[in-house]
């Protein structure tokens, strides 16, 4: 990586909006599922970003792994009607806790 190519951490600072994106193996816990503890870390380092004045987008890929375990499903499924059914069950997971942990910050 180039010196222009590498990232600008006081840009970054001092940026007002920062979009995170996440992907699932940041959120899932190694014998599968949702890690509460991880989802825990990202969603206090957000907050703490919110209370500083930035707006703070999460975009997660999470969705399908939130889902899998309250399905009962061991492995990512292949098939499209199977991720699409763990996405809509883990999304909705992931917005609970993120809006639980995040104590009303956003």
């Amino acid at each position: 990586m180039s010196e222009s190519e590498a990232p600008q951490r006081p840009q970054i600072r001092a940026a007002r909006r920062v979009v995170v994106k996440v992907g699932s193996s940041s959120l899932t816990a190694e014998e599968g599922g949702l890690s509460t503890d991880r989802l825990g870390s990202l969603v206090d380092v957000l907050a703490r970003r919110r209370l500083a004045g930035s707006q703070v987008v999460l975009v997660s890929s999470g969705a399908i792994a939130a889902g899998m375990q309250p399905l009962g499903i061991e492995r990512r499924p292949r098939d499209l009607a199977t991720q699409q059914a763990a996405a809509s069950v883990g999304q909705g997971r992931c917005s609970r806790r993120t809006t639980s942990r995040s104590g009303g910050t956003g």
